[in-house]
């Protein structure tokens, strides 16, 4: 039987009061400590794999620039590259004239410059041969295709120690170029991805 009409004693009011706030305390603390237990494990994850990603991001949009500078680049060479074979085909054929020879200064200057950077880009697609070499004081050195094309002071001297290995200079140069360009289509693809 329930007694309503009757008044609780003060002492067991304060007895269910201490419960209730004990109940409520302990509840409270239970909650903390999960809390702070998931998230320390949060704060852990963040912590390895919030850097990791920013990284790989990072290195994602590293890649990209460097694929875009080495479009510009690439695209800026075959240019050039395309007059310089034109030219010395020219030269070749109908024979050295002074704006071939002013031409030829011209794109000299440009692949001297700017062919140490190329170089890197296209090294690996390009087929060395020891009929790649150029006149020093102390002899021969050897060369890539595309130095033994430039590096001549001009174009009679190219044609005069040429022996004979141009077209095939230019056919392995022409080689490496489409090796390279068909390695960074494939790159920039990937890149999209």
């Amino acid at each position: 039987m329930i007694r309503t009409s009757h008044p609780i004693p003060p002492a067991e009011q304060i007895r269910l009061h201490l419960e209730l706030a004990a109940r409520r305390t302990r509840r409270a603390l239970e909650q903390r400590r999960r809390d702070l237990r998931f998230g320390a494990e949060a704060a852990f994850r963040v912590a390895t794999e919030g850097p990791r990603a920013l990284h790989d991001s990072y290195l994602r949009v590293r890649w990209k620039e460097e694929l875009q500078r080495e479009r510009i680049a690439f695209n800026e060479f075959y240019a050039r590259y395309d007059e310089l074979i034109g030219l010395l085909c020219l030269a070749a054929h109908e024979g050295n004239s002074p704006q071939c020879e002013s031409e030829y200064r011209e794109k000299r200057t440009f692949f001297t410059a700017r062919y140490p950077k190329i170089k890197t880009y296209i090294a690996p697609h390009l087929a060395t041969d020891p009929d790649d070499t150029l006149p020093t004081l102390w002899g021969r050195r050897s060369c890539d295709a595309f130095e033994a094309m430039f590096s001549p002071a001009n174009i009679a001297a190219l044609l005069e120690t040429d022996n004979g290995h141009l077209i095939g200079r230019m056919m392995r140069a022409n080689a490496a170029v489409g090796a390279w360009e068909h390695d960074l289509e494939k790159r920039e693809t990937n890149a999209h991805r």
